[in-house]
């Protein structure tokens, strides 16, 4: 009898352990199920991040290579500009010398008339005197 009694407690304490040990497989399968769907989750976020992060990395590179693209043509302008207003600035010295020749040659020619204007009017004087003094 107290063996039988032992077997029974044997049995009840197999069968708690046992039920133990299936409630333990429930929340165990539970919890794996729960973890399996937010291992889905993140690994879908994750994917949704990486398609961004390549999206937003074909953008970034379009828009440096229109950057890159502008900047050269811009600092090809400018060198261009750059030499045009070189260009300019040696034209415009060349043409203040060649309107400072002119200036002055027009000068010496206004000054020479002015000197035979007068030497003609001498001359005249000259003449007017000789025939002052001859008829005096």
């Amino acid at each position: 009898q107290v063996s039988q009694n032992e077997l029974d407690w044997f049995h009840q304490d197999s069968e708690t352990q046992m039920k133990k040990w299936q409630q333990e497989k429930k929340e165990n399968r539970e919890n794996l199920k729960a973890l399996k769907g937010t291992i889905k989750k993140h690994s879908d976020t994750n994917e949704r991040y990486l398609k961004t992060i390549d999206d937003k990395k074909k953008q970034y590179n379009v828009c440096l290579n229109t950057f890159l693209e502008t900047s050269n043509k811009f600092a090809s302008e400018k060198g261009k500009l750059e030499e045009l207003i070189k260009k300019s600035q040696s034209d415009s010295q060349e043409c203040e010398k060649r309107a400072v020749t002119a200036e002055v040659s027009v000068l010496q020619t206004w000054k020479e008339t002015e000197i035979w204007k007068l030497k003609g009017t001498i001359a005249k004087a000259e003449g007017n005197l000789r025939i002052l003094k001859a008829q005096s």
